[in-house]
């Protein structure tokens, strides 16, 4: 009977600890947020000089969805590397992107598109009308799409609030308002002044030090196209080999750009 009631304290115990270590669990906060909300001028985290994430991508393509697994290697705003699975161990594409040029390669189905520039395109999921460095910055705590802050990492003074805790800048000729939390600078919303693209950021957590949203979901005029889902991140991953490199086999077919084909299952 003692060994039972020791058994229950220790259980108590254990219990007593984990609900301390929850209920002193730090939330998230943006301190670049913060301080643009307070209208100060300051940088945004610093980033990594690689990163590696563990990701989740749900498509979205009309009525129909598809979901993979992805390894996401990159040297943000340099070089972006995706490998998505089809059977465990099985890479059934890679998308590799430089600024030279970007290439999809879909194994499953022997074919392949490349093509240059920011803006890219698989099949009709319709997230062309956007960069593709801002598809991926939140991985480094950047998430003002649409603005090229060039390395500098400080967040331009024009940056206009309101009292709703929305922000409003331009960029590249298109307006951008983002909504952030009052309490923790952390952005929720970001939308671009015709509708053609939106970014919602949801279920905030802590990693690497710096606020990640665990869920990512784009739309496009259409409506929802993409979620990502963030399973690990890590910074100046020790690869074993260079992950920036793509090869297409010499008998894969090759695809338009923008065609049908690249995405549909």
């Amino acid at each position: 009977m003692r060994g039972w009631v020791n058994k229950i304290s220790q259980w108590a115990a254990a219990l007593g600890v984990v609900l301390l270590l929850l209920g002193c669990a730090v939330k998230p906060r943006y301190p670049a947020g913060l301080g643009l909300l307070q209208g100060e001028t300051l940088k945004l985290p610093l980033r990594p000089d690689s990163l590696r994430a563990d990701l989740e991508l749900m498509a979205f393509d009309g009525g129909r969805k598809s979901s993979v697994s992805g390894a996401f290697s990159c040297l943000p705003r340099r070089e972006y590397k995706l490998d998505l699975f089809g059977l465990p161990g099985m890479v059934a594409a890679s998308f590799l992107w430089t600024p030279e040029k970007w290439t999809l390669v879909l194994f499953d189905r022997e074919n392949f598109v490349e093509d240059t520039g920011e803006h890219v395109e698989f099949g009709t999921l319709g997230i062309h009308e956007v960069s593709v460095h801002d598809v991926f910055s939140f991985l480094w705590g950047d998430f003002f799409s649409g603005y090229t802050e060039g390395g500098s990492g400080v967040l331009p003074g024009e940056f206009q609030r309101d009292s709703l805790g929305v922000l409003q800048y331009h960029s590249r000729g298109q307006r951008w308002s983002a909504k952030l939390e009052a309490a923790t600078g952390l952005v929720r919303e970001v939308v671009r002044e015709d509708s053609a693209f939106r970014i919602d950021y949801s279920e905030y957590k802590l990693l690497q030090g710096r606020p990640i949203p665990r869920k990512t979901r784009l739309y496009s005029r259409t409506g929802l196209v993409l979620e990502i889902k963030v399973k690990n991140v890590e910074d100046n991953p020790q690869w074993k080999r260079n992950p920036f490199f793509v090869k297409v086999p010499k008998d894969f077919h090759r695809l338009e750009s923008g065609s049908q084909k690249t995405w549909k299952k």
